[in-house]
């Protein structure tokens, strides 16, 4: 999906995000706590209201559209209930009965509105549906209807990446007693990898093993950035040994050998930075279409070899995907150009983003960052306007 505007709001909290209109490539900038990672959260929340999650005090409006072109515009919002009731375990229905209900929900599929739901009922395509849940929206509750299924699987398709540890990023805390070697003989070809829902570490493996020409340019690409590494694999520990062996004897790790050292080097020794540049590289190429991926802090744990070499590979990027980044890098500012920037000002809970044209930002010979910087929206947060 890419998504090209969104309005977000939490009542419960009292925080609103006005209008922001995305890119394929946005970077939020900002002073520190002025809510740059809060929008990230926010976009994420839609996620998980589309996967039928209640919401607390949300209201939303998000205009998006699909991989085949459709555009589609979602809004609704949920009551806003006492936050000192926990909302824990859906399947008691005592508790159900306390989550946030669905005040009003509508969705536009290529301008015919699709759906027009009150606290009441539900009008699908103009008829009334049988009752449904109040609390669950129904990008979920009928996410198998045909034009309702292309909207829910967007909205999964929205990526909060976060690679800065290697072994929990490589998911060995979700998956232990796994038999790869049958997993590859299921995800055989570079499609159903890349349309897979595993994380990038099996991705890698199982691409290694159905398409070693495109695992080669990943690896090369890899090395290009650190060529003291001499050769990479995804492969089970040598660990035969270890009484752990039982327990990961199948599972995947990142390896790497680098020049002049004969023994290969196992993932919880690799530098972070390393490890994170190859999951995002891994991503690039092996994430579905129309994966939407929110990245904060974006230098996190990179090198500065790393943030030139990974911001020229999104950049460069000629797949259906849209990046969502914060940073507060002058490198990787400098280096996405000043239309993409999105600068964030807040006024006590309502955060606002400005185009860089609102402030002349690149329209001089000084560097467009040094201009940056040296706004006070930027050095305060606050909005002037």
């Amino acid at each position: 999906m890419k998504i090209n505007s969104i309005k977000f709001e939490d009542k419960s909290r009292g925080w609103v995000l006005e209008k922001l209109e995305l890119n394929k490539l946005t970077l939020l900038v900002g002073a520190s706590g002025v809510g740059k990672t809060q929008i990230l959260r926010a976009i994420m929340a839609l996620t998980e209201i589309g996967s039928g999650k209640s919401i607390n005090g949300v209201k939303w409006y998000l205009d998006f559209q699909t991989i085949d072109d459709r555009k589609y515009i979602w809004e609704g919002e949920f009551e806003v209930k006492d936050t000192s009731i926990f909302f824990m375990d859906e399947d008691d229905d005592e508790k159900q009965k306390d989550k946030p209900k669905i005040l009003f929900e509508k969705l536009f599929v290529d301008g015919k509105q699709i759906i027009d739901r009150t606290a009441d009922k539900i009008i699908f395509e103009g008829k009334e549906t049988i009752k449904l849940s109040q609390f669950e929206s129904v990008i979920s509750l009928l996410k198998a209807e045909g034009l309702i299924e292309p909207a829910n699987s967007g909205l999964n398709k929205l990526s909060f990446s976060d690679q800065s540890n290697s072994m929990q990023a490589s998911g060995m805390f979700k998956v232990t007693m796994l038999n790869a070697n049958k997993l590859a003989k299921k995800y055989n070809t570079k499609i159903n990898i890349q349309e897979s829902d595993l994380d990038i570490t099996l991705k890698l493996f199982l691409i290694s093993k159905a398409d070693k020409k495109l695992f080669n340019t990943i690896k090369e690409r890899f090395i290009d950035i650190f060529p003291q590494v001499a050769d990479l694999k995804i492969a089970p520990l040598d660990i035969r040994d270890n009484e752990m062996s039982d327990f990961f004897k199948e599972y995947p790790f990142v390896q790497i050998k680098e020049e002049g050292v004969d023994k290969w080097i196992q993932q919880n020794r690799i530098s972070s930075g390393m490890y994170r540049t190859l999951m995002h590289i891994g991503e690039l190429y092996l994430c579905s279409e129309g994966t939407v991926f929110l990245i904060d802090e974006f230098e996190n744990s990179l090198g500065i070899n790393c943030i030139d070499e990974l911001t020229s590979d999104i950049l460069k990027s000629k797949r259906k995907l849209q990046f969502i980044l914060t940073s507060h890098h002058p490198y990787i500012i400098n280096n996405i150009h000043f239309d993409n920037w999105k600068l964030v000002t807040r006024k006590a809970g309502v955060v606002k983003t400005h185009n860089a044209s609102e402030f002349n930002l690149g329209n001089s010979k000084h560097d467009a960052f040094m201009q940056l910087i040296q706004l006070e929206e930027y050095q305060t947060g606050t909005d002037q306007q």
